[in-house]
């Protein structure tokens, strides 16, 4: 509520408009209008005292804050932290999901997140606390005193409350890694995660981190690893197989009905012996290392109808690294564009080196021509291009779910797309980037990881319940748009008769497309909470 405060200045009354709000975990009044002195208020009652407006980005941080809530994001978090850490009265559970909602509406360095962002949304009235002390410092410090020990156990804590509360299905696990380039310095010697390698991005010239992901077929995060940037895929799934087996066999109970998916960059046979013994799974393997097994494949295809696609495939049940499995080849077109494409663009960089190098043999020269000089001529062998494009678009599938017909073993393959999307969307630079991350040691770039993840995760449950409340059928990044158009005007009510000091503050959503308040109404955003439960501060 607010209220009319007066307070003197050089012998003068000036009044304002002020509202208690928490400041460093502690009630104080914030002005919210200054209206002078009494002389001054006097004139403006004359001419009608205008309304202050604002408005505010709403729905974005009100459903954020509200799955959040729960799934006790914050307590699970502050439970690790072993002394009472505060800075500008949030504990750090509370700051470190304050900059994850922040990276799921703009991602931004940790200076800009108040200025950037955090001051044109609700977030302030949400909490009924004061964000503009929420500097790079107070984040920094915040992170710090977050071990990063700790953080696969919040993972797991969040995860249980999460399969608890929202049904998430663990029966598939989809696998896979990528890198993120930074500018952090070649000199830098306090840095080790950020290594020289082949990043996916072409940025060779720079140092790079990895990132181990695994999700549901929701594309909910339900594990992640932060690596060095010079490790092969098959040295970190070889690495990480353990603590990913112990992970679900704590919130799963049995690894039984889990199928684990990956792609062939992870195979090798010692890492594929350590998974058939622990896990079911789908791979892929390379038709390079494999001729013999395309040869029969290719003598004995079959067609079968795959969500409206007709496929060419061939089945059976061999021995592969001394290891029982079913395999599946099938011809994919889209792969086979692709390969043909890669090798059109191939033969045409080498033509035009061919081309360069046979002018420069054909080049005039002072001395005559010599009867057996050289010369240069090239071609393509079209019975060769032939035979490769009838070869190109051949893949293995390997698995030791034996009961599973082919098109189940082909569908759930396929499901790796909905991994590589999600790594797509953590590189989009409106929403979820894992980039820029602004930060140069270990701990504050694995920390910042999982603020990334746990935002990430934030937005596929808020797009999970989008589908099943609303019938959304649009991308998270389409939904984050709708949600932030949600807006929450505030005002100061024009007194119609005298009040004793007391000033209401009206708070209102803007009028919405219908699209957009289906979706509020459907999310529960249609009405005003006054404030979330969530423990950002010791005073709670």
């Amino acid at each position: 509520m607010a209220t009319l405060q007066k307070r003197k200045s050089r012998g003068h009354n000036y009044w304002s408009i002020v509202e208690s709000r928490r400041v460093n975990g502690k009630p104080r009044p914030v002005i919210l209008e200054y209206l002078g002195s009494a002389a001054t208020l006097l004139e403006r009652l004359k001419e009608g005292i205008p309304k202050k407006v604002h408005s505010y980005s709403h729905g974005l941080g009100a459903i954020m804050l509200d799955i959040a809530e729960e799934l006790q994001v914050v307590p699970s978090i502050n439970r690790q932290i072993k002394s009472k850490q505060l800075r500008n009265g949030f504990t750090v559970g509370g700051s470190l999901l304050l900059a994850a909602i922040g990276r799921v509406g703009k991602p931004t360095s940790k200076r800009g997140w108040y200025e950037g962002w955090a001051r044109y949304t609700s977030l302030s009235y949400l909490l009924r606390m004061s964000l503009n002390k929420l500097d790079s410092q107070h984040f920094w410090d915040q992170m710090e005193a977050f071990p990063l020990a700790a953080i696969h156990q919040v993972e797991e804590d969040i995860l249980k409350v999460l399969i608890e509360k929202e049904g998430i299905t663990l029966d598939t696990l989809l696998y896979d890694t990528s890198n993120f380039f930074t500018y952090i310095d070649s000199n830098n010697q306090r840095c080790s995660l950020a290594q020289r390698g082949r990043n996916k991005q072409k940025r060779m010239d720079l140092r790079q981190f990895g990132l181990l992901l695994l999700v549901s077929r929701d594309q909910i995060p339900l594990f992640h690893q932060v690596y060095q940037g010079n490790l092969s895929d098959k040295g970190v799934f070889k690495d990480n197989l353990q603590k990913i087996l112990a992970r679900f066999k704590s919130i799963a109970g049995s690894l039984e009905n889990i199928t684990l998916i990956f792609d062939q960059g992870n195979n090798s046979k010692e890492i594929l012996k350590d998974v058939d013994k622990n896990i079911h799974f789908i791979g892929a393997l390379s038709p390079y290392q494999h001729k013999d097994l395309i040869k029969e494949a290719n003598n004995n295809l079959n067609i079968i109808s795959v969500n409206d696609y007709e496929l060419e495939c061939y089945r059976l049940r061999t021995r592969i690294w001394e290891l029982d499995l079913t395999c599946v080849v099938y011809i994919s077109e889209k792969l086979r564009k692709g390969q043909i494409k890669g090798l059109k663009q191939d033969i045409k960089k080498i033509f035009a080196k061919l081309r360069k190098l046979k002018e420069k043999i054909q080049q005039p020269t002072i001395e005559p021509l010599k009867e057996d000089a050289f010369d240069l001529d090239f071609w393509v062998d079209k019975k060769e291009f032939d035979l490769l494009n009838h070869k190109f678009g051949r893949r293995i599938l390997i698995t030791n779910q034996h009961d599973w017909s082919t098109k189940e073993i082909i569908l759930a393959y396929w499901g790796q797309s909905k991994i590589e999307s999600v790594f797509k969307r953590i590189k989009n630079p409106f929403h979820l980037a894992l980039r820029p991350q602004y930060h140069w040691t270990d701990q504050k770039i694995e920390v910042h990881g999982f603020i990334c993840l746990l935002a990430l995760l934030l937005v596929m449950v808020a797009s999970k319940r989008a589908r099943e409340k609303v019938g959304f059928t649009g991308t998270p990044d389409v939904l984050l748009e709708k949600l932030s158009a949600i807006r929450l005007t505030t005002f100061i009510e024009n007194p119609l008769q005298k009040t004793k000091g007391r000033y209401k503050t009206v708070y209102r959503l803007e009028e919405m497309d219908p699209d957009i308040q289906a979706l509020a109404e459907g999310m529960g955003l249609s009405e005003l909470k006054l404030k979330t439960k969530i423990p950002f501060s010791v005073y709670n």
